[in-house]
């Protein structure tokens, strides 16, 4: 299930929660002031998988050879 980072409208609070495609319009509340509606940010993402070069195949994340960040 992927985590989605939401900061609190009135207290600036940062929280994460693990939320499912169903869930996503689930009513949240802040868990430190309990302040209604966060808003969803912007998050970095992991690509799970072996590294390149572990087990023969390479991560959809890995650079592909040949390109400016091989």
């Amino acid at each position: 299930m992927p985590i989605y980072e939401y900061r609190c409208s009135k207290c600036h609070h940062q929280f994460e929660i693990i939320q499912g495609v169903a869930d996503r319009d689930a009513k949240l509340t802040c868990p430190k002031c309990g302040a209604g509606n966060p808003s969803r940010m912007m998050s970095a993402f992991s690509c799970g998988g072996p590294k390149l070069g572990e087990s023969g195949a390479s991560s959809s994340c890995a650079p592909r050879p040949g390109s400016r960040f091989s």
